[in-house]
C-alpha cells in the first residue's frame, strides 16, 4: 500500500510501497530443444488448451472484482479485494507465463529435421492456431485492465477537482500520473474540520493511485507478451511456408519420378514387342529357308 501522506505531513512514519509481479514460469515440461512424438506433442497442446480455460476463468474474476472495487465504500472491504485481486492477477500472470513457454515448446518440434514433413507442417499448423488464439486472449486481457484502469481515473479526476476545482485538465492528468493527487488532498484536508473523513478519503485516493499505477504495469507486460507472441507466430507461419515448400518439391520430384517411370514401363513393354515380333519374323524367315532347302534340295 501507498504511503499515508496524511500522516507524512502530520509527522508520522512513512509506509512501504508494494508492487505486482508476473509469476515464475512453469518449467514443468522442460524447456530442451527438439520435437516430440505425436502423443507426447497433443498432450502438451491439450494442457495449454486446459490452461488457457483457466486464464479465461480468472480473466472473468478479476474483472469482476475491479468491479467490485469501483462500487465498494467500505475501506478494510476494498483492501481485502484488493489483496484478494492482487493475487489472482499475479496466478493468471504466471499461468501466461506457463502458457507461453510451452507454446515455445511446441514450436519447436517442427524445427526437428528428423520428424517427416507431413508430421512437422501438422504441429506447426496446431500452434499456430493455439498460438493466435492466445494473442486474441492476452488483447482481451489488456482491454479490460485498461478500460478498469481509465474508470479508476475517472473516479480520480472527480476526488481531485473536488480538493481543486480550478485545476486544469492538464494539471489533473499530471497529478494522478504523479504522486501530486495525494499531496493536494493531504494539504487541503489538513485545515478540514471533518478530520476522520478527511483521511478516509485521501487513503481512498492513495490506494487507487497505486491501484492504477500496478494496472497499467500489468497492461505493459500484456503489452510486450502480445508482442512476443505475434512474432511467435510469425515464425511459425515462415516455418509452415518453408514445410510446404519442401512438401510441395518433394511431391514434384515423386511426380516427376513416377513419370519416368511409367514412361520407363511403356518402352520396355515397346521393346518387348519389338523383340516378340523380331523373334516371330525370324522364325517365319527360318521355316521359309528349311522348305526352300527341304524342296531344292533334300526332295531331288
Amino acid at each position: 500500500m501507498s504511503r499515508d501522506r496524511f500522516n507524512e505531513l502530520q509527522g508520522y512514519s512513512d509506509r512501504e510501497d508494494t508492487a505486482i509481479e508476473l509469476g515464475p514460469l512453469d518449467s514443468g515440461h522442460g524447456a530442451g530443444g527438439g520435437g516430440y512424438p505425436d502423443g507426447r506433442f497433443f498432450n502438451l497442446l491439450d494442457g495449454v488448451v486446459r490452461q488457457m480455460s483457466q486464464i479465461d476463468e480468472h480473466i472473468g474474476l478479476i474483472a469482476n472484482l475491479h468491479e467490485q472495487a469501483l462500487a465498494v465504500t467500505s475501506e478494510s472491504k476494498y483492501r481485502q479485494i484488493s489483496s484478494d485481486r492482487d493475487q489472482l492477477v499475479a496466478d493468471t500472470n504466471g499461468m501466461i507465463a506457463g502458457v507461453k513457454q510451452n507454446l515455445e515448446i511446441l514450436a519447436r518440434t517442427a524445427d526437428d529435421p528428423t520428424s517427416p514433413k507431413e508430421q512437422r507442417a501438422l504441429h506447426a499448423t496446431r500452434q499456430q492456431t493455439q498460438a493466435k488464439k492466445f494473442s486474441e486472449q492476452l488483447q482481451r486481457y489488456r482491454q479490460m485492465e485498461y478500460q478498469y484502469s481509465q474508470r479508476n481515473r475517472e473516479r480520480l479526476e472527480r476526488q481531485y477537482r473536488i480538493a481543486r476545482p480550478e485545476a486544469s485538465d492538464e494539471e489533473v492528468a499530471s497529478a494522478i500520473d504523479s504522486d501530486q493527487a495525494g499531496q493536494v488532498f493531504a494539504q487541503s484536508v489538513m485545515h478540514s474540520s471533518r478530520i476522520g473523513d478527511a483521511r478516509r478519503v485521501l487513503r481512498d485516493v492513495e490506494e487507487r493511485q497505486a491501484d492504477i499505477k500496478k494496472i497499467d504495469k500489468t497492461i505493459s507486460e500484456l503489452a510486450q507478451m502480445f508482442v512476443e507472441v505475434s512474432e511467435m507466430v510469425n515464425r511459425q507461419q515462415e516455418v509452415i511456408d518453408s514445410i510446404d515448400t519442401a512438401i510441395e518439391e518433394t511431391q514434384a520430384h515423386v511426380d516427376s519420378g513416377r513419370k519416368e517411370v511409367n514412361t520407363a514401363i511403356v518402352l520396355r513393354i515397346k521393346a518387348r514387342k519389338k523383340l516378340w515380333i523380331i523373334l516371330v519374323v525370324s522364325i517365319i524367315i527360318i521355316v521359309i529357308i528349311v522348305v526352300i532347302i527341304y524342296f531344292t534340295v533334300i526332295k531331288k
